[in-house]
């Protein structure tokens, strides 16, 4: 999936060359919604609040209820890797998104820490970021790209802080 710029809050993503999603942040930067272009549908939601957690909606899941994001993208440490990564359930099995020197961001599953079934790569900053997925990992494409819209986001955000 290939960003048409460098950012996670407002983009169109293309796959093989023709639009597949949209991410469309408010003004106020406390909504962002993810859709699905061929289906022309909302396919996630995402609310930053001040006050309360963040939350993320899918429409189709869970009866279209909310949760809050530290429940779904739960922070973890890993013996194996001195920063900490964040665990992602999903009805496909348990995952692991961390940060890498070679992908910046990359989703591992749980139980083998050495190939990616996802992860992030550009050519060059600032060029349109790339989400590679490993063949297998497609019925997987709203979890992942969801969490790693949320994940890149913060990454970005103490980036700006330091």
């Amino acid at each position: 999936l290939m960003f048409d710029r460098n950012s996670v809050l407002n983009a169109t993503i293309c796959a093989s060359g023709s639009p597949a999603f949209t991410v469309t942040t408010s003004k106020s930067m406390t909504r962002t919604d993810i859709c699905d272009v061929p289906g022309q549908c909302i396919i996630s939601t995402i609310k930053r609040r001040e006050v309360f957690s963040d939350t993320v909606k899918f429409p189709k899941r869970n009866g279209g209820s909310s949760v809050a994001i530290n429940k779904w993208l739960r922070s973890i440490t890993m013996p194996t890797h001195t920063e900490p990564c964040t665990s992602l359930v999903t009805d496909d099995g348990n995952f692991v998104w961390k940060t890498d020197p070679t992908y910046r961001l990359a989703l591992f599953p749980e139980e083998d820490a050495s190939v990616p079934i996802a992860y992030m790569t550009r050519v060059r900053p600032p060029e349109p970021l790339v989400l590679v997925f490993k063949a297998g990992s497609e019925d997987m494409v709203e979890d992942i790209l969801v969490s790693f819209i949320i994940l890149e986001q913060r990454l970005r955000m103490k980036e700006k802080l330091i």
